[in-house]
């Protein structure tokens, strides 16, 4: 009865998880997506600061796609005006390339997703993990405090419509 239980709970968070995904790519198609860039419209820096800042915090090796407006989905900081919300992506290769991705707004407040094939829970992997998991907190903190930030770059590319 309790492996059932536990079974349950697993495919009630994976679906869960799946909407969630399935949701931000929707919005992702629907075009609505702009891929943040160093440009001075979003900021000082605002994408090298990001990535400079995750290397410094969780793993120098952590690498980073170019934004690309033409295909929004493969950059590395996409905000999405209709819903205000921010992704940052990325990928660590010494976690056997472990794809992560924080979503600053879900319906569950936590907004953490990686996605790897055969990682071995190490010492040293466990203390990756956990430093990746400290930086999104901060992440999400950090833009939950600058919301101001967020609501004059949706109000920007609403006058750009």
């Amino acid at each position: 009865m309790e492996k059932k239980l536990i079974r349950d709970d697993i495919r009630d968070t994976l679906n869960a998880v799946r909407r969630l995904q399935e949701s931000a790519e929707r919005e992702l198609r629907k075009g609505d997506a702009i891929a943040i860039t160093d440009d001075p419209k979003f900021g000082q820096n605002t994408l090298s600061n990001q990535i400079a800042q995750f290397k410094a915090s969780v793993e120098s090796g952590a690498q980073f796609s170019h934004p690309d407006e033409n295909n929004v989905s493969d950059s590395p900081l996409i905000y999405m005006p209709a819903t205000n919300n921010l992704v940052f992506s990325g990928i660590i290769p010494c976690l056997n390339n472990l794809k992560f991705q924080f979503v600053l707004k879900t319906s569950t407040g936590n907004g953490c997703f990686v996605w790897t094939d055969g990682l071995v829970l190490s010492k040293e992997n466990m203390e990756i993990l956990n430093k990746l998991f400290g930086f999104y907190k901060n992440w999400r903190e950090q833009w939950n405090m600058e919301a101001a930030d967020l609501e004059k770059m949706a109000a920007r590319f609403r006058e750009l419509d």
